[in-house]
């Protein structure tokens, strides 16, 4: 991809953001078409003719919803307000690209089972004529070196779906995000879906079988709860609500991240300093790495809301809805673990812990009490798994995802987000009692031991106090004052409780 990109204008954006909507509307009827014709020739008889038509007519669907998700998130993305919502939609960019390619060429032993192999490439027998083979080898050479551009980047992928045990990766990967670079990527790939639609409009109308496609059959999907206002006249109040907190939740998460860089810092001024002092900082860091996955899940939750809300098309606000379950799913699994095996969790890695090495019964109950409390919520987001896997992969089929996006209720799922979001509180809340915990062994058993290290610190602190002025020298500075007098502990708990 070229990084030398020159930065879009507004009327370049506002023209690829009309462009982008003109897709959605264009390919929308026509997508819910080809899948009540595709739905009845799975009905009909199983002929030569039938099977080639049906084979065109799955990689037209294909086509036509690929461009339609990526040209959703784009638009999603140009309304973002914030950097940290615009962030939110740019990553899925690539994941969108990374999913779709996955289903139409596949990736190493899966390719057998990927579109263009199962369905696409029996046609070269089936159709004897040479232009088409031509073709097909044409075409099929593109989509081969597509995979081969490194357009997509799959660690940036499972950071965008599967968040990280160390935070810190997914806030550097969400950095690194251009609004310019993630348009070529787009660009890329709907080059190549361009060319795909074009050999199905030169081949597909010689295997035409005649279907009749009464208007009663289109009634299926005439109806969809994406339609309704469910916030009726609140929707500008709850737009503004969910954008006040992405802004609030990410000035947080900002702090949260350069405040993880402390044990580094202190090690590097304090090169001596023992394990057994160090021990209360990392047992910190820990704790305030589960703030920061909270605080993924509410910019996350907040932006996919907002999405919906912005959206102008039905299949629009289908596809921002689809994510607040992925959100739900993939944060709850990141922060408690959905699976037996749970040691990746956040509530494992780093809450327990501080727990178990806690003596107070009060701390010990609360503790139970929650951990019951999110057993009980992790039934629940278990069975949302299917739905999951639809909103994530394409291998079901695009008809069985399209049939789940149809039946979408922005009610249900936003219900889902409440679910969460009413338990988060009480998490934060205890995460600042294991703050308290730590502070206070800090304070009984190591406040001899630290005497020399407060000293250096002041040391230290004279020194930098003579360096030139800069941001990192300032945040180092108010680190070390507030380790040293306990308004680090204070701070990051009043965070916490914001």
């Amino acid at each position: 991809m070229d990084n030398k990109k020159l930065p879009a204008t507004p009327e370049s954006r506002n023209a690829l953001y009309e462009n982008m909507g003109k897709t959605i509307e264009s390919f929308s009827p026509i997508l819910k078409e080809n899948i009540i014709i595709k739905e009845m020739l799975d009905e009909a008889v199983d002929n030569k003719a039938s099977k080639i038509l049906d084979a065109f007519l799955s990689l037209n669907i294909y086509v036509q919803y690929t461009n339609i998700e990526l040209a959703s998130v784009l638009r999603a993305s140009f309304r973002a307000n914030s950097l940290a919502e615009k962030q939110y939609n740019l990553k899925w960019i690539n994941c969108v690209i990374l999913e779709a390619y996955k289903h139409l060429y596949g990736y190493g032993g899966k390719r057998k089972k990927s579109l263009w192999i199962s369905s696409i490439k029996p046609l070269f027998e089936a159709i004897g004529n040479q232009e088409f083979k031509q073709d097909f080898n044409a075409l099929e050479n593109l989509i081969i070196e597509f995979g081969k551009s490194n357009v997509t980047n799959v660690e940036k992928r499972n950071l965008s779906f599967h968040y990280d045990i160390e935070p810190i990766s997914v806030y550097n990967m969400l950095l690194e995000l251009s609004e310019e670079e993630e348009v070529q990527r787009i660009i890329c790939f709907m080059n190549l879906l361009q060319d795909i639609s074009l050999f199905i409009t030169k081949h597909i109308r010689e295997y035409a079988v005649p279907i009749n496609v009464e208007s009663k059959a289109l009634l299926k999907y005439a109806f969809t709860f994406s339609d309704f206002d469910i916030f009726q006249n609140n929707r500008d109040k709850v737009n503004s609500t969910m954008e006040e907190a992405i802004l609030s939740h990410s000035q947080r998460l900002d702090t949260f991240i350069r405040q993880q860089s402390l044990p580094e810092l202190i090690k590097l001024q304090f090169k001596d300093i023992d394990s057994d002092s160090m021990d209360p900082i990392h047992r910190i860091i820990e704790i305030q790495k589960v703030a920061i996955q909270l605080t993924y899940l509410y910019i996350d939750l907040a932006s996919a809301i907002r999405a919906f809300i912005g959206s102008e098309c039905t299949i629009e606000k289908q596809l921002s809805l689809k994510q607040v379950n992925t959100i739900i799913f993939e944060g709850y699994n990141k922060l408690y673990g959905l699976n037996d095996d749970s040691e990746e969790s956040f509530w494992k890695a780093y809450v327990y812990p501080v727990v178990l090495d806690n003596e107070d019964e009060s701390i010990i109950d609360e503790f139970k009490s929650i951990d019951e409390e999110l057993l009980s919520l992790k039934i629940k987001v278990k069975t949302f798994e299917g739905q999951r896997q639809l909103s994530v992969h394409l291998d079901k089929g695009i008809l069985e995802i399209y049939s789940m996006l149809h039946n979408l209720n922005p009610v249900k799922e936003l219900q889902k987000v409440l679910q969460l979001l009413n338990i988060l509180p009480r998490v934060l809340n205890f995460l600042t009692k294991c703050l308290s915990i730590i502070d206070f062994k800090n304070q009984a058993n190591h406040e001899k031991k630290m005497a020399p290290t407060y000293e250096k610190i002041d040391n230290i602190i004279s020194l930098l106090m003579k360096t030139p002025s800069s941001q990192q020298k300032d945040d180092l500075i108010k680190l070390l004052e507030g380790f040293k007098t306990g308004e680090f502990f204070d701070e990051m708990k009043r965070r916490m409780r914001e």
